[in-house]
């Protein structure tokens, strides 16, 4: 076996004699049954360990950009500075993928080993070539108090990585018992998901009149001329006892447990055909802007296909049908993808620009169409509280660096640009004398039902033709 065996346990022998020894072929750590198998001797014998579930983040973004070879490079190397980090009588399991597990005989020490790992795995790692930088998320249980059996403190300390991921990850999370009656709802609310997706199908609404998920849009404009240009397409949960689900609740546990691509799928085809029923504005033809998750831009030929049969089905123009990406989901793969789209004659828009980590150069090569400027830098735009102050505060002036930087790329580009979030005319004529092109936010109006946005575009067109902008300097 590897060193990273040798630190696993002071007690090899103890533990050698009291149950099997399985490893896993890759790191040289304990097997997950070895690891259960060594709870329950301890928690048979009275004692009170700690332990810590680890999930690194985002680990398949490392193995989409540099390969699966250089992946496990990554874990191998990771399974040591867990061991590094670890007490000596500590045993440590690599679970699954890229999932660990650490028992600390002595719980005193659980929160220091966290932190501690937490500070190690966020430095990069050098392998075959490549400068990898990871962060993990860390759930911590303790024996008996969170779980008197194995199976219960392993569901507890996942129960908290969990809370962990939630909170935004690249942290620890210590179990409380109202995580589990978190959890318990978390599941119930994936039952209820899978089933209104299943109600939502064509064939279901026809013949049972139920249909729980519905489609939002909120407009986008011209800032020069206020002009209507498009719509964005948000998918609401209206459930049946809780009423509106938030997408951010949703969104995320339909990526987790596989639906996100039906989801989706329904999405982008009920978008299609609402479009087909917009009227033109001043400016010509309504677009429609569909957001595609980077677990659906991974499937690559079948998100092409899905998209081409939306526009077949719809009879939906290609160039009114633009799909939204945010900056995590570009690597090698999506390259491909995004060039399969583009060759369908759809737009691409590349979302909640300036909060990721694109490169200029890395920018230029895929065939994006437009920018959307993360809300956060909108947000900062706030007049003086003095009115006799016309001095902007630091974010505000960082906030207007910002956009005026990003206008200026996108048109250097031949790109145009979106600002989300645009809640006021102040907010409206700072973007405008940035260079932006298009607004969209609570200002013009929020998300509506598909059934309002034809007089909703009529009404628009006439406050529209007599809009007249401010010429003053901010």
């Amino acid at each position: 076996m590897s060193g990273t065996i040798a630190k696993v346990t002071s007690g090899g022998a103890d533990l050698a004699a009291s149950v099997p020894l399985e490893y896993d072929p890759l790191t040289g750590l304990f097997s997950r049954a070895t690891l259960h198998a060594h709870l329950s001797m301890l928690q048979a014998r009275g004692e009170h360990p700690a332990l810590l579930a680890l999930d690194l983040d985002r680990f398949q973004a490392v193995n989409d950009s540099t390969g699966i070879a250089t992946g496990d490079g990554v874990l191998v190397r990771v399974a040591k500075r867990i061991a590094s980090a670890a007490p000596p009588d500590a045993v440590i399991a690599r679970i699954s993928g890229d999932e660990f597990a650490v028992i600390i005989p002595n719980a005193t020490h659980g929160e220091r080993v966290a932190a501690h790992l937490l500070d190690l795995i966020s430095r990069p790692f050098a392998v075959n070539g490549f400068a990898v930088t990871l962060s993990v998320s860390i759930g911590l249980a303790i024996a008996p108090e969170h779980g008197e059996d194995p199976d219960a403190l392993l569901r507890a300390a996942n129960i908290a990585l969990h809370r962990a991921e939630q909170e935004g990850k690249n942290r620890w999370c210590r179990f409380e018992p109202w995580m589990q009656e978190q959890a318990a709802g978390r599941q119930v609310l994936e039952t209820d998901l899978r089933a209104a997706l299943a109600m939502n199908r064509i064939e279901l609404r026809r013949t049972m009149g139920v249909q729980q998920f519905e489609v939002y849009y909120q407009p986008q404009v011209a800032i020069s001329t206020r002009a209507v240009t498009g719509f964005e397409a948000l998918v609401r949960w209206r459930h049946p006892t809780r009423g509106m689900v938030a997408s951010g609740e949703f969104i995320p546990l339909a990526e987790e447990i596989g639906l996100i691509g039906l989801l989706g799928d329904w999405v982008l085809g009920t978008a299609c055909r609402a479009a087909m029923t917009w009227p033109e504005s001043a400016d010509g033809a309504v677009t429609v802007a569909v957001n595609v998750s980077p677990l659906q831009l991974r499937e690559g030929r079948s998100m092409i296909g899905s998209i081409a049969n939306a526009l077949a089905t719809s009879g939906l123009p290609a160039h009114r049908l633009e799909i939204e990406i945010t900056e995590s989901a570009l690597n090698t793969d999506a390259l491909e993808t995004l060039m399969g789209i583009k060759a369908l004659g759809v737009r691409l828009a590349l979302d909640d620009f300036g909060t990721g980590y694109s490169s200029l150069s890395q920018l230029a090569q895929y065939p994006f169409d437009r920018l959307k400027i993360d809300r956060s830098f909108i947000r900062a735009l706030v007049p003086s509280a003095h009115a006799t102050d016309d001095a902007p505060t630091p974010e505000d002036l960082h906030a207007r660096w910002m956009i005026q930087a990003i206008a200026s790329l996108g048109s250097g580009l031949g790109l145009t640009t979106v600002a989300e979030g645009v809640e006021t005319e102040f907010q409206a004529e700072i973007v405008r004398f940035s260079g932006v092109t298009d607004v969209q936010g609570y200002l013009f109006d929020k998300p509506m039902p598909e059934d309002a946005v034809c007089q909703w575009i009529r009404e628009h067109a006439a406050y529209a033709h007599t809009f007249s902008p401010k010429m003053e300097n901010h």
